[in-house]
This record gives structure tokens, C-alpha cells and sequence, in this order.
């Protein structure tokens, strides 16, 4: 019975890592240090160390995703180097402004503004900007299918011994 209230605790503090799928922080590597700290507390008795390796792989995958995506739509767009950069910048303040999606307008913004005042073709921008920010929302469904992905997995490692 404390072994079924410690894991259905542990999903429950899963659940918070949700956030960084809106918001640029790394829900998904805390949502592993979660499962690390379960697999500790349990001994790895129902959470092996190679299942720990699974989740880990979704981590890095998801971190990853979070950081190429947004670029590399940016990029197709046709933005700058610097304009990326700015992208990054708005992204940051958006989210700090408006979460949890001020982050998309802020990336759209920042590459809008940084590729307007680079060279002044504000179609050229507008390209760049939606680039940027079609590859944000890709990247945020990405990260949202790893999370659920994690939990299933998760749940189904530690249930199935």
C-alpha cells in the first residue's frame, strides 16, 4: 500500500514538467530527476537502470528539440544569425511578460525587429519570423508528445513488475 501512495506521488510530480513544454525550461530532464529519485527510493527494484537509460534518451531528445527547432524553422525562414539570437531574446521576455505563450510571440518578434533592422525588407523579415516561430510550435508539440511518452512510459515500467 506506502509503495502504491510513493508512486502515484511520483506521477503527481511528473505533472510539473509539463510547464517546460510552454515555458524555456527543461521539464522534461526534471521530469528524469524525478524518476531518478524514484528509482533510488525504490531501490531500482521496479525501475531498472536501463529504464532509467530510456527515460534519459527522451530527456536529451526533448532538450535537443527544444533547442532546434525554433532555429532551424528561423533558419529555413531565412533568418540571420543574429536575428536568432534576437529570436532567443524575445522568447525569453515574452514568456517572462506573457506565459505561457508570450514565448511564441516574443521569438516572432525579436526575429521580426532584429532581421527589419539588419536589412530592411520586411517581407524577407516576415518569412524569417514565421519560420521561426512555425518551428517553436512544431518544437512544442514535439516536447508535448516526449512528456506524455515519458509518463506512459514511467508508469508502465514501474506497474509491470
Amino acid at each position: 500500500m506506502s509503495q502504491m501512495i510513493i508512486f502515484i506521488g511520483f506521477v503527481i510530480l511528473l505533472l510539473p514538467g509539463f510547464a517546460g513544454i510552454f515555458l524555456p525550461i527543461p521539464g522534461l530532464l526534471y521530469m528524469f530527476i524525478i524518476s531518478l529519485i524514484y528509482g533510488f527510493i525504490d531501490k531500482f527494484e521496479r525501475l531498472q537502470p536501463w529504464e532509467l537509460g530510456v527515460l534519459a534518451g527522451i530527456a536529451l531528445i526533448s532538450m535537443l528539440n527544444d533547442y532546434l527547432t525554433g532555429m532551424l524553422g528561423a533558419k529555413y525562414g531565412g533568418a540571420a544569425q543574429k536575428s536568432m539570437f534576437f529570436g532567443i531574446i524575445g522568447m525569453i521576455i515574452g514568456t517572462l511578460l506573457l506565459p505561457p505563450f508570450g514565448g511564441l510571440v516574443g521569438v516572432f518578434l525579436g526575429i521580426l525587429v532584429a532581421e527589419i533592422l539588419n536589412h530592411g525588407n520586411k517581407e524577407r523579415a516576415a518569412k524569417a519570423a514565421t519560420g521561426g516561430l512555425i518551428g517553436s510550435i512544431v518544437g512544442m508539440v514535439a516536447t508535448l508528445v516526449l512528456a506524455v511518452i515519458f509518463v506512459f512510459l514511467f508508469v508502465f515500467f514501474v506497474i509491470n513488475k
